[in-house]
């Protein structure tokens, strides 16, 4: 067992998790913005209304580094662990 490897699976899976969070937020937040009465985005496109909604808002670009640094630090401590 690495110490430093085992900190880097903690800290990519908290990130990750972080990020997967906040996309939540994010999706939740442009939902609201819709009417009741009109067909209800999904996927890409609540991302899309949000940004359009709140364009000086950095919390798309902030999930985005979350979840893809929290990956690569969960990959490579992985792949730490298992050599």
């Amino acid at each position: 067992m690495n110490s430093t490897a085992d900190w880097m699976v903690v800290a990519g899976f908290l990130m990750a998790i972080t990020g997967v969070a906040l996309r939540v937020v994010v999706m939740m937040r442009s939902s609201d913005q819709h009417p009741a009465t009109a067909m209800p985005p999904v996927g890409k496109a609540l991302i899309r209304s949000y940004r359009a909604a709140n364009p000086s808002s950095r919390l798309p670009l902030l999930l985005r580094l979350s979840v893809s640094a929290g990956l690569v630090l969960l990959i490579a401590g992985l792949l730490l662990e298992f050599r």
